[in-house]
């Protein structure tokens, strides 16, 4: 499975980030990925449409001030992210009613159907982690929490049976 590290590229990672809304929340985010593509049939806009176009169908807060808009792309080849920390949080109409303070944008292919979910579950996952949450929004430099990113251990995807076992040794 791809994992938070294999996502984010230095160029896509901002610390305290001044928006003051949602809307331009996701336009940044939209902005940081556009400019990591290389393909002149993908704009700013394209993105930014199909961020938005995900968040009228829910709120894609997760709680705990954290949010993870993400949309798939036709031709896109393949997922990528962004990690913003905001200065102050914004609205992100999350159910936990907290406002939102650290953006994961996620794009993937269109046609990336389980992996897609898979990729939201393990970004969920680690976000769900207090600790992590705070150690990320201590950052003040986008390279140090670039580098942070890139310690991480990637999540574990060996089966239970395999797991107890390395567990014993």
């Amino acid at each position: 499975m791809i994992d938070l590290p294999e996502l984010i590229a230095p160029e896509r990672v901002v610390c305290r980030c001044e928006v003051k809304s949602k809307k331009r929340a996701i336009q940044t985010i939209a902005e940081l990925l556009a400019s990591s593509i290389n393909d002149e049939e993908l704009s700013e806009m394209e993105i930014m449409d199909a961020l938005v176009g995900r968040e009228k169908i829910g709120s894609t807060a997760i709680g705990h001030g954290v949010a993870l808009p993400h949309a798939r792309i036709q031709d896109l080849d393949y997922a990528m992210a962004t990690l913003i920390t905001l200065d102050k949080g914004v609205d992100f109409e999350a159910a936990d009613e907290q406002d939102v303070d650290l953006i994961v944008g996620l794009l993937v292919p269109q046609e990336c159907d389980t992996e897609h979910l898979e990729i939201l579950a393990g970004i969920a996952k680690r976000f769900s982690q207090e600790e992590f949450r705070n150690t990320v929004r201590n950052f003040e430099h986008a390279t140090d929490l670039f580098g942070y990113i890139q310690s991480l251990e990637l999540t574990d995807d060996t089966p239970a049976d395999q797991t107890s076992e390395a567990s014993q040794e």
